[in-house]
């Protein structure tokens, strides 16, 4: 098991989320290579944010818990989505099924990694750069991150 997903488990333990935050069995890497094939142009790359397919917009945080703002981004911070943890070190990305409201808890348990999170019905994707920017692509976020932009 890699470090980075060894973290994510200990966060989620340690937080008491178990029943709150799953990691999906995705051996094949389907819905991996799925969203993949939804959101970045060119398949499969290590940050997915460097060529995503739709337009995006970014907010820039000054400080390392830009993930704080994430529930004030999403449509509904309590319905439950795909949580993607960039690990660089397996062959796919392991994905959890966790609400933004859950995903944030982990998050703020955790050394840094770059993150995606996606409805199930794939009509956004927000994630965080190591650059403490959260990127944002799919109207709904977009507009929230306009907003705050200006």
């Amino acid at each position: 098991m890699s470090q980075v997903l060894k973290e994510v488990e200990k966060a989620i333990s340690k937080l008491g989320l178990s029943n709150s935050v799953s990691l999906l069995v995705d051996e094949d890497g389907f819905l991996y290579k799925e969203l993949i094939s939804h959101f970045v142009e060119g398949g499969d790359r290590r940050w997915w944010w460097e060529a995503f397919l739709q337009p995006s917009e970014s907010l820039n945080s000054s400080d390392p818990k830009g993930f704080e703002r994430l529930p004030e981004l999403v449509p509904d911070p309590k319905e439950i989505v795909w949580f993607v943890v960039e690990d660089h070190h397996l062959a796919y990305y392991p994905i959890f099924e966790a609400s933004t409201e859950a995903a944030v808890q982990v998050i703020g348990e955790c050394f840094a990694f770059e993150y995606y999170l996606v409805p199930k019905d794939k009509s956004w994707l927000l994630c965080e750069t190591h650059h403490n920017q959260i990127i944002g692509v799919g109207k709904q976020v977009v507009a929230e991150i306009e907003l705050r932009n200006n």
